[in-house]
């Protein structure tokens, strides 16, 4: 099945008459499905004039500008106070939606993706002072996670979390015994949209070089979620096969010097036009109670000795080049986050209600789902194929 979609991001509107009639007439529809949850009418007139704004407006989009395009002298107080202060659910529009990309992209897997947006003082909520992994440094920002669903060739985010107070500050920091983290908070985002749904047990993908892995990995078992995840190459592992070096303190070994000794096991892989060399390996991640075997996967690209990239999956009877294409749906989430989330405002939120944050990245979830590409979106990984 394909999702009906507006047109690419950054291209030129469809023109002529049919063309405008389709369009409205899309954002009509999709908007009377998605925002039927909202109780009263002028609630469901308010959302979509927000989203038809979100969709339309040049430059960001504050409430002021998203007035400018509704053309009524009260909207700019009218639209802030429907995300701001208003009190629609957030989390029925959101199972909405992701029912409405679910039946038209036939996703293959769920990906968490975080979205940094960097903020000076305190005037946002959620603001604070936090490690950020892939700048390697504490700055002052607001961060949050989204939930998309993905395939080969597009992903529309349909949830997400936004994190409250400061972030540990670096890999594994410590946290008292017990005391929830963003491990659980993830594990809880995925569980609640997937028993919403009643989705089937998609694998969740992420990058987790940051998590406490252990945290993670029980919890999306005891969810009965499967998972593939990007892992540091400081993991400390168990071989499940004896190959490989082994600390004999510890019975361990790092992954990234597991994978340098069994590179020569790699093959090729193609993904899109271009090569990878791909090892699988059984391991065990100490920690994990019950003990089960995982699987290990490096990924080289060009003539390197170190993997480019390290992945952690409970999908052992996966062969590598399907565990390779669910790998770079995280490359195709960063893709069209760029692409079609920016272009509709997903960072553009300013405030300190938390309300506020929640309701307008939903109704900017909305609106990236109708602006993806046309003519179609196709519901499968591509084609992954070992050489």
């Amino acid at each position: 099945m394909t999702l009906r979609t507006l047109r690419p991001a950054g291209a030129a509107p469809p023109s002529g008459p049919t063309a405008g009639h389709t369009f409205d007439s899309l954002v009509s529809d999709a908007c009377a499905e998605l925002l039927g949850s909202l109780r009263r009418a002028d609630q469901r007139r308010r959302g979509e004039q927000y989203i038809r704004g979100l969709l339309t407006a040049q430059g960001r989009k504050t409430a002021r500008n998203l007035a400018a395009f509704v053309g009524e002298g009260a909207a700019e107080q009218s639209l802030h106070h429907f995300v701001a202060g208003s009190t629609w659910d957030w989390g029925e529009v959101r199972a909405a939606l992701a029912r409405y990309v679910d039946d038209r992209l036939t996703p293959d897997a769920w990906v968490i993706a975080p979205m940094v947006v960097s903020k000076a003082g305190v005037r946002s909520v959620g603001v604070s002072r936090r490690f950020v992994s892939d700048l390697g440094r504490v700055v002052s920002c607001q961060q949050s996670h989204g939930l998309w669903l993905a395939s080969g060739q597009t992903a529309a985010p349909v949830s997400w979390r936004l994190t409250l107070g400061g972030a540990r500050s670096g890999e594994g920091a410590a946290r008292h015994p017990g005391t929830p983290g963003e491990e659980e908070n993830i594990v809880r985002l995925v569980a609640e949209a997937a028993q919403a749904n009643r989705a089937l047990a998609r694998p969740v993908v992420m990058d987790a070089r940051a998590a406490v892995l252990p945290r993670l990995v029980r919890g999306l078992g005891l969810a009965g979620l499967p998972f593939m995840v990007r892992v540091g190459g400081n993991l400390r592992l168990a071989s499940a096969s004896g190959r490989g070096p082994v600390d004999h303190h510890t019975g361990t070994t790092s992954a990234q010097q597991l994978m340098e000794q069994l590179k020569r096991l790699s093959r090729p892989v193609e993904w899109r036009g271009s090569l990878s060399l791909v090892v699988p390996h059984p391991v065990v991640l100490p920690g994990v109670v019950p003990r089960r075997t995982l699987v290990l996967m490096g990924v080289w690209r060009g003539n390197r000795r170190r993997p480019a990239d390290l992945w952690l999956t409970d999908l052992t009877s996966w062969d590598r080049g399907a565990l390779l294409r669910l790998a770079m749906l995280t490359e195709q989430v960063d893709a069209d986050f760029d692409r079609v989330s920016v272009g509709v405002g997903m960072r553009d939120f300013e405030g300190r209600s938390f309300q506020g944050w929640h309701r307008h990245v939903t109704l900017a979830s909305i609106a990236h789902t109708l602006r993806l590409a046309q003519p179609s979106v196709r519901g499968d990984l591509g084609e992954a194929t070992a050489v």
